[in-house]
């Protein structure tokens, strides 16, 4: 399978695939170990190689079952997303919250290292930590997760956006908001958007007529939701399963490009609403 990349700006080489494997609620039960690194394996297997993980995630579980999943298999071509809290962003904390990643990673650099959400630590600390990791080799590129388009404005406004690669953010068809204000202002400063919680199938499930959509497509809901995000470009997505069939699933609908009305059809179904929205934070 092959995948595309985009490279992230302010760096010469740091190329990320433009589709992921999320480990939200991974790592959270031992019993469910060996099922999720067999699931991980399996996603690598496919041709993902793109994962995003956190130290949120299962208090460092997800990350924990990240490492078991691939520390004997080769790093390069792998690309490893993680996240810090907001509490842990200062200067010399974020250093040691970015060492304790790499240990359960068991990895010896991070690709993409995001604030996980905006917190009260300043900006310019979290900065000062993120040029550190970077200068040390620790991490490629640094960027931030849940900010709003106000947000990510006065950091720019404050003449801090330079290390600030990329944005992730909840982008489904249920909460497409994002593609008013943030979306656009991202593009005009070329910061790359990741789409968390891409699915969202429950909800879009409910969405009157996109079930029979995806029939006549030929598609599961998840495909076409997936190749909905893929053949549109605005954001990288990145579902999450644990289950080997769902991402056999995925991974056939990687390729897919829909045609024009079939977009258009998916805009009738699910609009984006008519004016910008609260940003969702999970």
């Amino acid at each position: 399978m092959d995948i595309d990349t985009v490279l992230l700006r302010n760096t010469d080489k740091v190329n990320m695939p433009k589709i992921g494997i999320g480990t939200w609620h991974m790592g959270e039960r031992p019993e469910s170990a060996e099922s999720e690194i067999a699931a991980l394996r399996h996603a690598r297997d496919l041709g993902f190689a793109h994962f995003d993980t956190a130290e949120m995630y299962g208090d460092g579980g997800a990350e924990r079952i990240l490492g078991q999943a691939f520390s004997e298999r080769d790093r390069d071509g792998l690309f490893l997303t993680s996240k810090v809290y907001p509490w842990n962003a200062e200067k010399n904390g974020m250093v040691t919250a970015c060492e304790q990643s790499l240990k359960r990673l068991q990895t010896d650099y991070i690709d993409l290292y995001l604030l996980h959400w905006p917190g009260s630590v300043p900006f310019e600390e979290t900065l000062e930590g993120a040029r550190i990791l970077l200068d040390q080799g620790k991490i490629g590129a640094f960027g931030i997760s849940n900010f709003d388009t106000e947000g990510l404005r006065q950091i720019i406004d404050a003449g801090q956006g330079d290390l600030v690669s990329l944005n992730q953010v909840m982008h489904n068809l249920p909460h497409r908001g994002v593609e008013l204000d943030l979306f656009p202002f991202m593009a005009e400063h070329d910061i790359t958007a990741v789409a968390s919680s891409p699915l969202e199938i429950g909800p879009t499930k409910a969405i009157p007529g996109i079930a029979d959509l995806a029939r006549d497509e030929n598609l599961t809901v998840a495909q076409l939701i997936l190749a909905w995000h893929m053949t549109r470009g605005l954001a990288v997505p990145i579902p999450k399963s644990s289950r080997i069939e769902h991402l056999d699933d995925l991974a056939a609908a990687v390729q897919v490009q829909l045609s024009p009305s079939t977009l258009d059809r998916i805009d009738e179904l699910a609009p984006r609403p008519p004016q910008p929205v609260a940003l969702e934070v999970r």
